[in-house]
Protein backbone atom coordinates (compact mmCIF):
# COMPACT_ATOMS: atom_id res chain seq x y z
CA UNK A 1 0.00 0.00 0.00
CA UNK A 2 2.98 2.33 0.84
CA UNK A 3 4.97 1.82 -2.79
CA UNK A 4 1.10 2.03 -4.40
CA UNK A 5 0.86 5.60 -2.61
CA UNK A 6 4.69 6.44 -2.99
CA UNK A 7 3.96 5.74 -6.83
CA UNK A 8 1.13 7.76 -7.19
CA UNK A 9 2.79 10.77 -5.44
CA UNK A 10 5.85 10.35 -7.85
CA UNK A 11 3.20 10.26 -10.46
CA UNK A 12 1.49 13.34 -9.21
CA UNK A 13 4.70 15.28 -8.85
CA UNK A 14 5.98 14.46 -12.49
CA UNK A 15 2.28 15.64 -13.77
CA UNK A 16 2.66 19.00 -12.16
CA UNK A 17 6.52 19.59 -12.93
CA UNK A 18 5.70 18.81 -17.02
CA UNK A 19 2.10 21.19 -16.44
CA UNK A 20 4.46 23.86 -15.57
CA UNK A 21 6.44 23.63 -19.07
CA UNK A 22 3.61 23.21 -20.69
CA UNK A 23 1.60 26.03 -19.40
CA UNK A 24 5.05 28.02 -19.78
CA UNK A 25 5.03 26.94 -23.30
CA UNK A 26 0.82 27.29 -23.70
CA UNK A 27 1.83 31.41 -22.24
CA UNK A 28 4.52 31.93 -24.50
CA UNK A 29 2.13 30.93 -27.98
CA UNK A 30 -0.04 33.00 -26.59
CA UNK A 31 1.64 36.07 -26.09
CA UNK A 32 2.77 35.69 -29.51
CA UNK A 33 -0.68 34.84 -31.42
CA UNK A 34 -1.56 38.44 -29.63
CA UNK A 35 1.49 40.25 -30.57
CA UNK A 36 0.67 38.71 -34.08
CA UNK A 37 -2.58 39.95 -34.32
CA UNK A 38 -1.97 43.57 -32.61
CA UNK A 39 0.41 43.91 -35.52
CA UNK A 40 -1.18 42.65 -38.21
CA UNK A 41 -4.13 45.12 -37.04
CA UNK A 42 -1.42 47.88 -37.45
CA UNK A 43 0.41 47.02 -40.36
CA UNK A 44 -2.39 45.43 -42.61
CA UNK A 45 0.15 42.33 -43.33
CA UNK A 46 0.40 38.97 -42.07
CA UNK A 47 2.61 38.71 -38.90
CA UNK A 48 4.80 35.34 -37.85
CA UNK A 49 6.24 35.43 -33.82
CA UNK A 50 8.74 32.70 -33.50
CA UNK A 51 10.45 33.28 -30.36
CA UNK A 52 13.02 36.33 -31.36
CA UNK A 53 12.30 36.09 -34.97
CA UNK A 54 9.05 37.96 -36.02
CA UNK A 55 8.72 37.62 -40.04
CA UNK A 56 6.23 40.07 -42.16
CA UNK A 57 4.66 39.39 -45.40
CA UNK A 58 2.92 42.34 -47.10
CA UNK A 59 -0.10 42.24 -49.45
CA UNK A 60 2.19 42.16 -52.16
CA UNK A 61 4.03 38.86 -50.56
CA UNK A 62 7.18 40.31 -49.77
CA UNK A 63 8.85 39.14 -46.09
CA UNK A 64 10.50 41.43 -43.57
CA UNK A 65 12.50 39.12 -40.98
CA UNK A 66 13.81 40.06 -38.51
CA UNK A 67 15.51 38.75 -35.31
CA UNK A 68 17.09 35.20 -34.55
CA UNK A 69 20.63 34.54 -35.25
CA UNK A 70 20.94 32.43 -37.99
CA UNK A 71 22.67 33.38 -41.18
CA UNK A 72 19.46 34.78 -43.75
CA UNK A 73 18.42 32.84 -46.47
CA UNK A 74 17.15 35.30 -48.72
CA UNK A 75 18.16 35.46 -52.49
CA UNK A 76 19.91 38.61 -51.22
CA UNK A 77 21.40 37.21 -48.68
CA UNK A 78 22.96 34.75 -51.23
CA UNK A 79 24.74 37.50 -52.92
CA UNK A 80 27.77 37.60 -50.27
CA UNK A 81 29.60 34.57 -48.38
CA UNK A 82 28.36 33.30 -45.52
CA UNK A 83 30.41 34.84 -42.63
CA UNK A 84 31.22 31.91 -40.53
CA UNK A 85 32.81 33.36 -37.35
CA UNK A 86 31.79 35.40 -34.35
CA UNK A 87 27.93 34.73 -33.21
CA UNK A 88 25.03 36.54 -34.75
CA UNK A 89 23.53 38.60 -32.54
CA UNK A 90 20.69 40.69 -34.76
CA UNK A 91 19.47 39.70 -38.04
CA UNK A 92 16.99 41.76 -40.57
CA UNK A 93 15.90 40.57 -43.89
CA UNK A 94 14.31 41.31 -46.73
CA UNK A 95 14.51 40.76 -50.35
CA UNK A 96 15.94 44.76 -50.53
CA UNK A 97 17.72 45.07 -47.47
CA UNK A 98 19.66 42.25 -45.10
CA UNK A 99 21.62 43.36 -42.46
CA UNK A 100 23.25 40.79 -39.57
CA UNK A 101 25.24 41.92 -36.67
CA UNK A 102 27.91 39.83 -35.58
CA UNK A 103 30.33 40.12 -31.61
CA UNK A 104 33.27 37.95 -30.70
CA UNK A 105 34.56 38.48 -34.46
CA UNK A 106 38.71 38.37 -34.58
CA UNK A 107 40.19 41.41 -36.44
CA UNK A 108 41.90 38.44 -38.60
CA UNK A 109 38.43 37.02 -39.78
CA UNK A 110 37.08 40.45 -40.63
CA UNK A 111 40.04 41.43 -42.57
CA UNK A 112 40.16 37.69 -44.64
CA UNK A 113 36.56 38.16 -45.20
CA UNK A 114 36.71 41.69 -46.87
CA UNK A 115 39.76 40.31 -49.10
CA UNK A 116 36.74 37.61 -50.05
CA UNK A 117 34.11 40.29 -50.78
CA UNK A 118 36.12 43.02 -52.85
CA UNK A 119 37.08 40.10 -55.31
CA UNK A 120 33.39 40.29 -56.54
CA UNK A 121 32.28 43.90 -55.36
CA UNK A 122 34.55 46.23 -57.33
CA UNK A 123 32.20 49.13 -58.34
CA UNK A 124 32.36 52.54 -56.62
CA UNK A 125 34.65 50.95 -54.04
CA UNK A 126 35.33 53.10 -50.95
CA UNK A 127 37.73 51.91 -47.88
CA UNK A 128 39.10 53.26 -44.40
CA UNK A 129 41.16 51.78 -42.06
CA UNK A 130 41.91 53.18 -38.66
CA UNK A 131 42.97 52.27 -35.10
CA UNK A 132 41.03 49.40 -35.15
CA UNK A 133 37.82 49.88 -37.32
CA UNK A 134 37.64 49.22 -40.90
CA UNK A 135 34.80 50.20 -43.13
CA UNK A 136 34.36 49.05 -47.39
CA UNK A 137 31.39 49.08 -49.26
CA UNK A 138 31.34 48.76 -53.15
CA UNK A 139 28.62 47.75 -55.42
CA UNK A 140 28.69 44.37 -57.98
CA UNK A 141 28.33 43.97 -61.30
CA UNK A 142 24.38 44.00 -60.95
CA UNK A 143 24.52 47.36 -59.04
CA UNK A 144 24.25 45.08 -55.68
CA UNK A 145 25.59 47.50 -52.45
CA UNK A 146 27.95 45.96 -49.81
CA UNK A 147 29.16 47.63 -46.56
CA UNK A 148 31.31 46.12 -44.09
CA UNK A 149 31.99 47.52 -40.74
CA UNK A 150 34.51 46.23 -38.23
CA UNK A 151 34.91 47.95 -35.30
CA UNK A 152 36.49 46.42 -31.98
CA UNK A 153 35.29 42.48 -32.06
CA UNK A 154 31.92 43.71 -33.34
CA UNK A 155 31.14 43.14 -37.48
CA UNK A 156 28.16 44.63 -39.63
CA UNK A 157 27.35 43.42 -42.87
CA UNK A 158 24.78 44.88 -44.73
CA UNK A 159 24.02 44.20 -48.55
CA UNK A 160 20.78 46.12 -51.18
CA UNK A 161 20.07 46.13 -54.15
CA UNK A 162 19.91 49.03 -55.80
CA UNK A 163 17.24 51.77 -55.85
CA UNK A 164 14.97 51.63 -58.72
Amino acid sequence: MKKLIGCFLIFILLLSLAGCGVKENLEQKAGEALAENMLEDAGGGDVDIDGDKVTITGENGETLTTGGNEWPKSDLAKSVPEFKEGTITAVLDSSDYVMVSLESVKEADAAAYYEIVKEEFTQEPFEANADGSISFGAKNADGIGVTLQYTEETFTITVSKPVQ
